[in-house]
């Protein structure tokens, strides 16, 4: 029964004024205890929406029905978890792309939380660290990947957390091969660090392709260093880059003198311009050949040379001019 017909049933049937006047009451209190509760409901509402909650004079309680804020409101719900469920989808499929990214790529990658447990691992850190454990997580890192009760020396987890930042060691060896690791941590909202992403780069090939250019390098550098040659090379500006044994015997300079002087502090004044121009030419692919020039030594004496000069090109800029020359013998 509505409230209107209450009131009149009790204003036209028998009883009492005090009677009457009681349940107008109870029913007047009745009805602002409901629109108190919807009001406040609504501003409820209205507030974990963002929306400023709202005021009896700006909305009376007869409006406040008419216009249905709980119905609007409900609308409103309806889209946002419309909206939400379209998010939640699209960070779903972000989350299987990444986890297949993750899975394939050709870096091993653990995941650890801040005790150094490890909580994921893709199929490359399998294959290079736990093949044949059945399943190292919840296991301490150090216990499941070094093998030790506690973490080694260089352990780029316990620098991560130390430092708070991103941390980068190279050339880790775990058995007999090479890493480069990198460490990232990951923090909460309070900048508390939840976990320590941990990359290994296999580097072993370019390790040994290293050695061996190194190899090579010092083996050529022994073969120049005992030649009877001067042999000499050059950056493209000019700066030396190597000089051998022969060449500062015979211009008297130390090797490591050779780092502040250019190739126009050596050539003659009277063949300056002439031989600067032909190693101009070589430079710009236009002249690559025999050569013949007048250097000076550290005391001034003049001395006549002649040999080859050619350069080295790398992605088809100049990248080293290098002289072979010898005393010039005369006619």
């Amino acid at each position: 029964m509505s409230i209107g017909k209450k009131i009149k049933d009790l204003l036209g049937g028998e009883g009492d004024d005090d009677t009457a006047r009681r349940e107008l009451e109870k029913l007047a209190a009745s009805e602002r205890a409901a629109f108190t509760y919807i009001r406040r409901k609504v501003n409820q509402l209205l507030t974990i929406m963002g929306t400023l909650p709202l005021r009896p004079e700006e909305l009376s309680d007869q409006t406040l029905l008419e216009l249905d804020p709980i119905g609007i409101i409900a609308d409103s719900f309806e889209q946002v978890l419309e909206h939400l469920n379209e998010t939640n989808e699209k960070l779903r499929f972000a989350e299987e792309e990444l986890q297949a990214i993750i899975a394939t790529a050709g870096v091993g990658i653990i995941v650890v939380d801040s005790k150094m447990r490890i909580q994921a691992f893709n199929l490359k850190a399998k294959e290079l660290f736990f093949r044949a454990s059945s399943d190292v997580r919840g296991k301490p890192c150090h216990v499941a990947l070094c093998g030790s009760d506690s973490p080694p020396p260089e352990c780029t987890f316990e620098k991560v957390m130390a430092t708070r930042i991103g941390i980068q060691l190279t050339n880790w060896v775990y058995n007999e091969r090479h890493y480069d690791v990198a460490g990232t941590p990951i923090k909460n909202k309070y900048g508390d660090i939840t976990k320590v992403v941990l990359i290994y780069t296999d580097i072993t090939d370019r390790k040994r392709t290293e050695d061996t250019l190194r190899g090579n390098e010092e083996m050529y550098r022994t073969i120049f260093d005992n030649a009877s040659d001067l042999i000499l090379s050059l950056a493209p500006d000019g700066s030396f880059r190597y000089a051998n044994q022969a060449w500062c015997r015979a211009l008297g300079y130390r090797r490591e003198e050779m780092g502040d002087l250019a190739l126009p502090d050596l050539i003659h004044p009277d063949h300056r311009d002439a031989s600067l121009a032909f190693v101009e030419r070589v430079l710009a692919g236009k002249k690559n050949g025999r050569f013949a020039t007048v250097f000076l030594s550290k005391r001034g004496e003049a001395l006549p040379l002649e040999g080859h000069v050619s350069c080295s090109l790398v992605n088809d800029s100049p990248s080293l001019v290098c002289f072979i020359l010898h005393p010039r013998r005369d006619p």
